[in-house]
């Protein structure tokens, strides 16, 4: 005789399903662009300029990124950039990194498709900005994989988006008014954005701290011997939700450092929290515009 399941047991088996396809789904993300890392390499090994040219020229996506960039209004150029190697000298070793894993994260966002897809991107930006910000304020010295975990700490977002849309006929965004996002994302889809983020990065073999602070930027007390570099991502990410909540409340309550144990950790006062958005808010949103237009 076939057992009839209750209404518990159905939930459970319903969620451990979903789980399951949400997993598959992240999985069969495709891998993180060989070219990236290429790039860093060439330039960390302090490649003749012709070798970066050639590289960055064979793929005509990242090339046509990176030019965009060079001809931003960040670097007040006076004239059309026009060839990579002008780009290249323009934006220097830094720069030429962070625009190309940038480029290349922009196949997992994709930018402009969509009102979500757009606020994510253009947080995942910020909150990449704000964590170089704060690393030169801290004199922290991983600013290469601060930015890049920055930039990719809501990767996993970009896959429960769909999932919400289709089960819970809702978004990721419409869910930042629960106290606990995290909370709220594993009670809904049996998942959160920070467990599939770990899924994924792991999946794109990258070095166990880059995982570690995409997988506990919510909690890096969890991150171990990664904590700092996982405490700065969340510092960064808490500041960009926080002041993309003040424009939308055009003058709401400012973000108190001292409710959050990891702003205290690292000294983090009010004066600082307003210079930090001053100067995303200047120079550094001049980057963020060119970024988000990838």
């Amino acid at each position: 005789m076939v057992r009839e399941l209750s209404g518990h047991e159905i939930n459970a088996l319903h969620y451990e399903l979903l789980v399951k396809d949400i997993i598959s789904a992240a999985e069969k993300l495709p891998a993180f662009p060989d070219v990236a890392w290429k790039i860093v390499s060439l330039v960390k090994s302090m490649a003749p300029v012709k070798e970066i040219e050639a590289l960055i020229a064979y793929d005509q996506v990242i090339a046509a990124k990176i030019l965009r960039m060079a001809n931003s209004v960040y670097y007040g150029r006076q004239y059309g950039v026009r060839t990579v190697r002008d780009a290249i000298l323009l934006l220097g070793d830094k720069r030429l990194i962070q625009v190309a894993i940038a480029a290349c994260a922009t196949i997992y966002y994709g930018p402009g498709n969509s009102k979500d897809e757009r606020e994510l991107w253009e947080h995942s930006v910020n909150t990449a900005l704000l964590t170089e910000i704060i690393a030169r304020r801290t004199s922290h010295d991983q600013l290469l994989t601060l930015y890049t975990a920055a930039l990719l700490h809501d990767i996993g977002n970009t896959i429960l988006n769909l999932y919400a849309k289709i089960y819970l006929h809702s978004s990721l965004r419409e869910m930042r008014g629960e106290s606990d996002t995290v909370r709220a994302q594993r009670r809904a889809l049996g998942i959160d954005h920070q467990e599939l983020g770990g899924i994924i990065s792991r999946n794109w073999k990258f070095p166990p701290d880059l995982v570690s602070a995409i997988e506990h930027h919510h909690n890096p007390e969890k991150a171990g011997k990664y904590e700092e570099i996982t405490s700065l991502i969340h510092v960064a990410d808490a500041l960009a939700i926080s002041f993309s909540e003040q424009n939308d409340r055009q003058g709401g309550k400012p973000f108190d450092p001292e409710s959050d144990p990891v702003f205290k950790k690292f000294n983090i006062t009010r004066k600082m929290v307003e210079d930090f958005r001053s100067e995303l808010k200047t120079g550094m949103s001049e980057v963020a515009k060119a970024l988000s237009s990838m």
